[in-house]
């Protein structure tokens, strides 16, 4: 998904000192472990999902939502721009809502954004509109002014608590592993749990289910992926009645 150009010089002048300051605020954070099946192996693959009642908090300290990967790297000419839609399929997938291919996602949900046939990325509140579409509600896109709400890192929390995983935008060059990849670009991950100090999270970009799938990032390295995105803050939560709860990975005590 391709930055949206600032109206002025001095916007965009601004906009790149704060992510050069949040890069490098981000690079002298202390090393933080990729993937978490490095961290509980033997548990991760195959993991040890256990069910809990739609809308009952998850109250463990560490916990991830059992959401099936998805690459948006899958060979469709508009892989390069699929993060949203290959996304919105894996929490499909996760609900039991199956048979929706990524470019069939991608054209529903550019036919809400009507650029259907260009290689532009996947607006989120049209992403939401199609999981809406299919009975999966979504929360915390809007406030109720309208725009769109910019979403604090305990927000997240609660929302994963409640077993509704949540896609935030956020800035690819402030992924962990995404150092070199240049400034403009906004992404979307999937984030699916509560790890020690950070979150897990699924990104489209790996093809390796392994990898896709068990992403940790700190939490301040979360909030400045967030805070520099295109729209600062911008997320969606996903789930909730009448969709069931989805399983959860707990690690063995």
């Amino acid at each position: 998904m391709a930055d949206l150009k600032p109206g002025t010089r001095n916007v965009k002048l601004a906009r790149g000192w704060l992510a050069s300051f949040g890069l490098a605020a981000c690079l002298l954070m202390p090393a933080w472990p990729a993937h978490a099946w490095r961290d509980w192996p033997g548990e991760w693959r195959p993991s040890r999902p256990s069910a809990h009642e739609v809308g009952a908090r998850i109250e463990q300290p560490v916990f991830r939502l059992e959401v099936p990967f998805r690459t948006q790297k899958d060979g469709s000419r508009w892989q390069g721009s699929n993060c949203g839609p290959a996304t919105l399929g894996m929490i499909l997938d996760g609900l039991g809502i199956f048979g929706q291919a990524t470019d069939d996602l991608r054209f529903r949900s550019h036919t809400y954004q009507g650029t259907v046939g260009m290689r532009t990325g996947t607006a989120l509140e049209h992403i939401a509109r199609v999981a809406e579409d299919f009975g999966v509600p979504t929360v915390g896109l809007y406030d109720p002014d309208g725009r769109f709400h910019g979403w604090s890192l305990e927000e997240i929390r609660s929302q994963l608590r409640l077993g509704r995983p949540v896609m935030p935008l956020v800035r690819l060059y402030l992924l962990p592993g995404y150092e070199g990849t240049g400034p403009r670009w906004g992404h979307y991950i999937l984030l699916t749990g509560l790890s020690p100090d950070g979150f897990f999270y699924s990104n489209s970009l790996q093809t390796d289910p392994s990898l896709g799938s068990g992403g940790m990032i700190a939490a301040e390295r979360l909030e400045v992926a967030m805070r520099l995105s295109h729209i600062p803050g911008q997320a969606v939560a996903f789930g909730g009645p009448p969709q069931p709860p989805l399983p959860v990975w707990i690690p063995a005590s």
